[in-house]
């Protein structure tokens, strides 16, 4: 067992067959499947998450019929960008998932880790013709940084990925899918799930401010200084890693059910 001191939490060693950077990987993706399992993101066996492998071109997703609260560490399904199951699994990858991920795997390599979900309070948002409107400190996080897509159908083939990458830009970490669901990318799966936590709280907000008909939204100034302060992590102040509620997290998810990890 490896104890990491900066989580205070018991982490299980590479399996022999396997080495550390994809087992880290793994480790990385299960827990952020559990926690979207935790905050009730998810549509049972729906919907996906996808890492990319460090120096490889090699992706990990879910296993299409298990739970998110049942995803385990050694349950990923290692595929290759093309498809192609590359380690030893019984269960099959969801065809939707697969095309949607790869495309934005391909087109922006700077996107290590995608999270998908049908969450109803982004799903709310997203059937609406209104904008991503940063209305708290960690929304303006989203200024200028979210893309839009219109629903087509289900994505079963690759016919939508030009408009996806179209939408998506070299500067954008978010998609608002219409009539569909939400799309937050970051350079590992912290920066997926606090997107997708930050986006989600913000939605909320929006939804009920344009109810009054009365929205303050802050200065174009404060939302620029507001979002360099996230990116470039002056907003984690004094923390001892880059993003501590993701360590918060994982002692969260631990305590629950250490099975993620095995």
């Amino acid at each position: 067992m490896n104890n990491d001191t900066r989580f205070n939490v018991e982490l299980p060693d590479a399996p022999a067959n396997m080495d550390d950077t994809e087992w880290q990987a793994r480790l990385e993706l299960a827990l952020a499947y559990r926690l979207v399992d935790y905050y009730g993101w998810t549509s049972v066996v729906y919907n996906h998450i996808t890492l990319q492998i460090p120096g490889t071109a090699h992706l990990l997703i879910n296993p299409f019929g298990l739970r998110y609260d049942e995803v385990r560490a050694s349950d990923l399904v290692k595929i290759d960008l093309d498809g192609n199951i590359l380690s030893a699994t019984d269960w099959p990858v969801n065809l939707a998932g697969y095309v949607i991920h790869s495309t934005i795997h391909r087109a922006r390599p700077d996107l290590h880790c995608v999270l998908h979900t049908h969450e109803s309070m982004s799903q709310s948002l997203c059937a609406t013709n209104s904008k991503v409107i940063p209305l708290t400190q960690e929304g303006c996080q989203f200024y200028e940084r979210v893309g839009y897509h219109d629903f087509q159908g289900i994505v079963l083939d690759g016919s939508e990925g030009p408009q996806i990458i179209e939408a998506l830009g070299q500067d954008n970490h978010t998609l608002v899918l219409h009539n569909h669901g939400l799309i937050t990318a970051g350079s590992n799966a912290a920066w997926a799930v606090i997107r997708h936590y930050a986006f989600i709280r913000n939605a909320e907000v929006q939804m009920r401010a344009m109810a009054t008909g009365q929205i303050k939204q802050p200065s174009v100034q404060a939302m620029e200084r507001t979002r360099e302060q996230f990116e470039g992590g002056s907003a984690q102040a004094n923390a001892k890693v880059r993003h501590p509620e993701w360590s918060a997290w994982m002692r969260l998810i631990d305590g629950i059910d250490p099975s993620w990890k095995y």
